[in-house]
């Protein structure tokens, strides 16, 4: 490798970590659902994010083919673009066809963007020699990542005191600036020069679906679909919980926007601390130690808001994003070795691919279950919710500790 290439690689190493931290600050996260309903009844709203997620099923895969066959630069260049395009859509617009076509795009950003982001951080290593670090630096990238969601947190939610499009706004010009970086980024390759495996996309995910029968790859993978499940159902429901408590002081539910923000905020800053040492504590706990730890405490606060509708189950909320803190640096140091270069970004979005489907179908269960059984809708889904949680750590603790 010459001195200039060299150089281009450690300058995508430096501006990963800003590119992460811009890509995970989502302004418009707190308010979103609030802004739809200013200009569209409630079931226009609910079809938009049925539209949303449709686009990330149907992208999440070919996104990561499209990243291990085309490049990881395009990639992120196209999910930056599709970022700032929905945006702008988003704060100029206020019927339903530009929301939805800006559904779309911000389906097609974040699809893009999912799994090719630690791909090239690791092909930019590799290149350098340097795999040794993945580890360690993707838990500073993952606590980056938790200050950039109390950013976005705390900026949505003062926002919407002025002007509930104000966090599209803030979002457009984060995207921006990530835009620009990738722009200085520089293609990763690796030292030896390898032809890409014949077939098209089907091929490719036939190929990769048959790595996951490593020991390794498959405990990693059911973890990841049952977190996905796990940390979904606080983030669900912990903003009615609290419109509740709202209610019980008679407090303005105006503010519920603002206050969720807060808490938020907060809860990231939380996690940030727990991303930023989720290495050294899976070097001291294990693999399955600390999935297990994670695991324990989300079934832990589901029980809790099951069971008990109170402030201190409020505060304890705030550890809400601890569990993911800690799983996302020890998964991606797990599997991203065991994978080429030209199968790693499809991987990574088959995995999300199947948590999402995962919470997806779970939703279903608890939307007709929860007409089925007697008491409380909410209550019932996080017992349900609660009893995966049980199932899991369950599984968790039978596993011999040696084996992961």
């Amino acid at each position: 490798m010459d001195d200039r290439t060299r150089q281009e690689h450690e300058r995508t190493v430096r501006l990963y970590p800003w590119y992460a931290f811009l890509s995970n600050t989502y302004f418009w996260m707190p308010v979103f659902f609030l802004f739809f309903l200013t200009y569209l009844p409630l079931e226009q709203v609910l079809l938009l994010e049925a539209i949303y997620y449709a686009g990330v099923v149907l992208l999440e895969v070919p996104s990561g083919y499209f990243s291990d066959r085309i490049g990881r630069r395009i990639t992120l260049i196209i999910s930056t673009l599709s970022l700032v395009t929905a945006y702008a859509l988003f704060f100029a617009s206020s019927s339903f066809l530009p929301f939805a076509i800006a559904q779309v795009l911000l389906a097609t950003g974040l699809s893009f963007n999912s799994g090719t982001d630690t791909s090239l951080h690791y092909d930019a290593l590799a290149a350098l020699g340097r795999e040794e670090e993945y580890g360690p630096r993707e838990a500073i990238v993952s606590k980056l990542g938790f200050y950039a969601g109390a950013l976005g947190a705390v900026g949505g939610g003062v926002s919407a005191l002025l002007e509930l499009r104000m966090a599209y706004l803030l979002s457009l010009i984060a995207a921006a600036a990530a835009f620009v970086i990738v722009l200085a980024m520089k293609e990763p390759a690796t030292l030896e020069k390898k032809l890409l495996p014949s077939g098209g996309f089907f091929a490719q995910t036939r190929r990769v679906a048959a790595r996951i029968k490593h020991p390794v790859i498959v405990f990693v993978f059911a973890f990841y679909v049952l977190m996905t499940v796990l940390n979904h159902v606080p983030y669900e429901f912990y903003q009615p919980y609290i419109e509740r408590l709202l209610a019980t002081v008679e407090a303005d539910t105006g503010i519920t926007p603002l206050l969720t923000g807060l808490h938020v905020a907060l809860a990231m800053l939380i996690a940030s601390w727990f991303a930023g040492r989720s290495i050294r504590l899976r070097d001291r706990l294990g693999l399955r130690g600390i999935f297990l730890l994670a695991a324990g405490l989300q079934t832990l606060l589901i029980g809790s808001m099951a069971l008990v509708t109170s402030w201190v189950v409020a505060v304890l909320l705030l550890s809400r994003s601890i569990p993911r803190a800690l799983m996302t640096a020890p998964i991606n140091a797990a599997v991203a070795p065991l994978f080429e270069k030209e199968q790693r970004a499809t991987y990574f979005s088959l995995q999300s691919l199947a948590g999402r489907l995962a919470f997806s179908l779970t939703l279903v269960v608890f939307s007709t279950t929860t007409g089925l059984l007697p008491g409380d809708p909410m209550k019932v889904s996080l017992v349900m919710g609660a009893g995966i949680g049980v199932l899991g750590v369950i599984w968790l603790w039978s596993m011999k500790p040696r084996a992961v």
